[in-house]
């Protein structure tokens, strides 16, 4: 599972900050926790980044319901792909849990995914930070 690095962390290949997309999609049964498989949610919470003065921060727009690709453990590829078009405009999808075959689709589109399990807010703070 992927962590959301903070500003101040360095990646391994250097000091790089962290992506910031303008628009991403988390993957949530609870609405609170980023808890769901990227496959088995049936809504995606869609944040957009707004800047108020010099603070970046991401405030949800809408929820999108998608198709549910996995069924017991296995997955329907033209599911998969409709899918990850909805979500073609979101340049990061972050998710409970993600399987390659997700993650292909959606990088197919140019989205980003990350498996993590944390609260929402805090993974918005974290990638809202400069």
């Amino acid at each position: 599972m992927a962590e959301i690095p903070t500003p101040n962390e360095t990646n391994p290949k250097g000091n790089r900050r962290p992506y910031r997309p303008e628009r991403l999609a988390v993957a949530t049964d609870s609405r609170e926790n980023i808890d769901a498989c990227f496959g088995k949610t049936e809504t995606f919470l869609i944040y957009q980044l707004k800047t108020t003065g010099q603070t970046p921060a991401y405030e949800l727009v809408e929820a999108r319901k998608g198709p549910r690709p996995c069924q017991d453990g296995s997955h329907d590829q033209d599911v998969l792909e409709a899918s990850a078009e909805v979500l073609k405009d979101c340049g990061l999808v972050l998710a409970g849990r993600i399987g390659p075959a997700a993650v292909k689709v959606l990088a197919d589109r140019g989205v980003m995914s990350l498996a993590v399990r944390l609260p929402i807010e805090e993974a918005l703070s974290r990638l809202a930070k400069k």
